[in-house]
């Protein structure tokens, strides 16, 4: 799936960037040393707003790839305990995998909304119709329109 490309003014990534580090906006009105009301009117952009989220889903254990990679080695390391000690508890192995199945099937879920969303998206639409040689419509409602106008 292709990213979207989104432009954000250099005030917009500055203060996006604080926000980031901070977490709050008072850490972000202290360390820029501009007024809240700003720094609020900027993080409700809607780019700022894509670029938080996508810099905060990209970081650390967030990002969906590192929590499957996790995911992953808990239940590698579930299996090698089993098969050394020789007991384990399946119901432990078998949460781990239901709730690996559980996030994946989430993930294919919200990507298909995702992508049923963006080819629903008709943002506006000119339909123009063209009727020529032909007045006053077709059909009997052209009939009718060409015998009430042609007689005034």
């Amino acid at each position: 799936m292709a990213k979207e490309l989104t432009t954000i003014s250099p005030e917009g990534l500055e203060v996006a960037n604080s926000y980031l580090q901070f977490g709050n906006i008072n850490g972000v009105v202290q360390s820029l040393g501009v007024s809240e009301n700003q720094v609020v009117e900027l993080l409700n952009k809607r780019e700022v707003k894509k670029y938080i989220d996508t810099v905060y889903l990209d970081m650390g254990y967030r990002n969906k790839n590192n929590i499957a990679s996790l995911l992953d080695e808990m239940i590698e390391s579930k299996l090698d305990e089993a098969k050394e000690t020789g007991v384990y508890s399946s119901k432990d192995l078998a949460d781990l995998l239901q709730m690996a199945h559980k996030m994946r099937m989430d993930e294919i879920k919200a990507q298909a909304d995702l992508e049923k969303a963006q080819a629903t998206n008709v943002k506006s639409q000119t339909n123009v119709q063209i009727n020529e040689g032909v007045p006053f419509g077709q059909g009997n409602y052209g009939k009718l329109m060409e015998k009430l106008l042609k007689d005034v």
